[in-house]
């Protein structure tokens, strides 16, 4: 058990310093080029490189964002905590008709290699139950 506790702290260390954080002037051209035209009115701005790709965290309108870049300036994925008002309306009807009895706790859109899905935790008094859709409002995944 202590190998399988040191290992696991061994992984956990690794993959922590494969990860460095790095000042905007570090981030290369194209990646900067596209931040700024994509994203207005940031804050709290934190970027960061792993292996061979850049990922910025910041907040719109105190909203969390995760974007991440490979090093010619592509997006490849992008994380974005949401309002529940501002779920598509496919999403909100279906989570209405199958989960009537919950509300809408957190909610986060996620984009990579043109896919999106949609993660919500949802709660009804003590009981909370974490739920993945797709863009048509299927359900992909539930979680108790």
């Amino acid at each position: 058990m202590k190998i399988l506790k040191s290992f696991i702290v061994l992984l956990m260390v690794g993959f922590t310093m494969n990860a460095q954080d790095i000042s905007f002037s570090e981030v290369p051209t194209a990646i900067q080029s596209h931040f700024n035209k994509a994203y207005k009115n940031v804050t709290d701005i934190e970027w960061e490189k792993e292996m061979d790709h850049y990922q910025v965290e910041f907040e719109i309108d105190r909203m969390d964002y995760e974007v991440w870049y490979t090093s010619d300036g592509k997006q490849v994925k992008l994380e974005k905590e949401l309002q529940p008002n501002e779920l598509p309306t496919v999403i909100a009807t279906a989570v209405k008709k199958k989960y009537s009895d919950y509300s809408i706790d957190d909610c986060e859109l996620r984009e990579e290699n043109g896919n999106v899905i949609y993660l919500l935790e949802l709660e009804k008094w003590s009981d909370e139950i974490e739920v993945i859709y797709d863009a048509n409002a299927k359900l992909l995944k539930e979680i108790k």
